[in-house]
């Protein structure tokens, strides 16, 4: 296995558990073979050290140049690899399956055709049994050429039957595959244009989906294509901020899973996916029953099985927990008792920094932030904002960018700074017109807080009395609405009247 950078080993390394370790050693001591020595100390060297120092290794790995170093950690890399497929395949279906055709083969190659037939049995139930269409499909394949080139007695019958399930079970892929490309494509746009704004984009993202969506017989669908299928929908009704239907389909997802328990095992971080989406629609609903009953059926099942999950499934689980629980407060409007858990919420995002991409990070520091400024402590929430404004994202989520530079003239005030807030509303102006994802709310915004300053302040609670107003127009925009999803502007006018 190619394996150029030292450091991919290294960040390897120090993603093992314990577990994880410890059945490395087990499995390198059991090979014994005339590199294990090295390639064994190599690891312990890595293991042992905080931040990594290629010269001090190279300086205890005696006898070893350059050349022979790489090829060191290309071995060790494949080495640690193959002790964690002995892990994972006793978690993970799909593992087992491909190690099932791995068999397959080698028994074939020694004319053991019966043996096979058999095995390819038993890997046939597992994959149907994780709705595996793609393996099962080459499980068929490779029946299919056993069948073709010996007799095996297994009759006509049995050949029928073959053939008949390897089209059905293509056809399964086919619709499956063009579904994936749909939810793709549409999460894709997301990232590149965020919701619609007009009733151009509108039109252009509805003829979209119309034209890739298979034409499909819902009652026949097997699990995969209904996943595929409800989140297609929901990223095109949350796309055009139709949350209602968002909603509808996010359910059905969960409802899926729910109905095909062995998936939630199979894929837990689809599962929570599809709580995850549910919850935002009830926050921007307002469905507070709804969202505090779906956000505990999260939190228990992420406490009941945690310790099964993966680095991966933990990580994702705290992103939609943590995400869930901050925004409880902000539907309740209880922005002080929020405050405790941003601590438990830092200390995971110090934990998977490294393994988050910025996005995840910006989000929930504006979340943060927002907690603090409605909390009336807006010196805290400069300091996530400042956060914010000192990673370097480029053009990602340019609509929290700009909500980012309206929150902090927004703490500015709060915290009476009024002499730099033309400063501010200018910087902010200037940073808007050079980001596509701008709107109404944020234009009008930079404008009130540009003429605030230059009004006495006896007389700016009218001012706001009259921002105000104009948010009520905003609000029942249908391409303005969105706005209010991400900075719930009006409020904290309404602290301010």
């Amino acid at each position: 296995m190619p394996i150029s950078q030292t450091d991919q080993l290294f960040t390897l390394i120090k993603s093992l558990s314990k577990a994880e370790k410890r059945n490395f050693t087990v499995y390198a001591n059991r090979i014994q073979d005339s590199d294990t020595l090295k390639y064994v100390q190599l690891f312990e060297l890595m293991d042992k050290q905080k931040d990594l120092n290629e010269p001090q290794i190279l300086q205890k790995l005696k006898d070893t140049d350059k050349s022979q170093y790489s090829n060191l950690k290309r071995h060790l890399y494949k080495q640690i690899m193959i002790s964690l497929r002995m892990i994972y395949i006793q978690k993970k279906a799909d593992i087992e399956i491909r190690e099932y055709l791995d068999f397959v083969d080698i028994l074939y190659s020694k004319g053991l055709y019966i043996q096979s037939l058999k095995l390819l049995e038993k890997a046939k139930g597992l994959a149907l049994k994780s709705n595996n269409d793609i393996l099962f499909l080459s499980l068929l394949e490779t029946e299919k050429t056993i069948e073709s080139r010996h007799i095996t007695r297994t009759g006509p019958d049995n050949t029928s039957h073959i053939t008949n399930l390897a089209l059905k079970t293509s056809e399964e892929i086919l619709n499956s595959t063009k579904l994936s490309n749909l939810r793709l494509l549409l999460h894709a746009f997301y990232i590149k244009n965020g919701h619609v704004k007009n009733q151009e984009e509108y039109d252009n993202i509805h003829q979209f989906f119309e034209e890739n969506l298979p034409k499909l017989d819902i009652k026949k669908l097997n699990f995969p294509e209904q996943v595929f299928l409800y989140q297609s929908l929901v990223w095109y009704y949350y796309i055009l901020l139709d949350f209602e239907n968002c909603f509808v389909y996010a359910e059905k997802w969960i409802k899926a899973f729910k109905q095909h328990p062995e998936m939630i095992e199979e894929d837990p971080d689809l599962f929570m996916r599809g709580y995850h989406y549910l919850l935002t629609c009830c926050f921007t609903l307002g469905e507070e029953k709804k969202y505090l009953s779906s956000l505990d059926e999260l939190e228990k099942f992420r406490k009941n099985n945690y310790k099964k999950f993966s680095t991966n499934s933990q990580i994702i689980s705290f992103l939609y927990v943590h995400h869930g629980r901050l925004n409880k407060y902000f539907l309740l409007k209880k922005y002080k008792e929020g405050l405790v858990e941003i601590p438990k919420t830092l200390r995971r995002l110090a934990r998977y920094k490294t393994k988050l991409d910025p996005h995840r990070i910006m989000v929930f520091y504006f979340k943060i932030a927002w907690m603090y400024l409605m909390s009336k402590d807006a010196s805290k929430a400069i300091d996530y904002l400042n956060e914010i404004q000192k990673m370097e994202v480029g053009a990602l989520r340019e609509d929290i960018q700009i909500y980012t530079r309206i929150m902090f003239m927004m703490a500015h005030y709060d915290m009476g700074n009024y002499e730099i807030m033309e400063y501010l509303a200018n910087n902010t102006k200037i940073i808007a017109t050079k980001l596509h994802d701008t709107n109404k709310l944020q234009h009008q915004t930079i404008a009130f807080f540009s003429k605030l300053v230059r009004i006495p302040v006896a007389d700016r609670r009218g001012e706001f009395k009259k921002f105000q107003q104009d948010l009520q127009v905003l609000k029942y925009d249908n391409y303005e609405k969105r706005a209010f999803v991400y900075l719930d502007l009006e409020q904290w006018i309404l602290t301010k009247i």
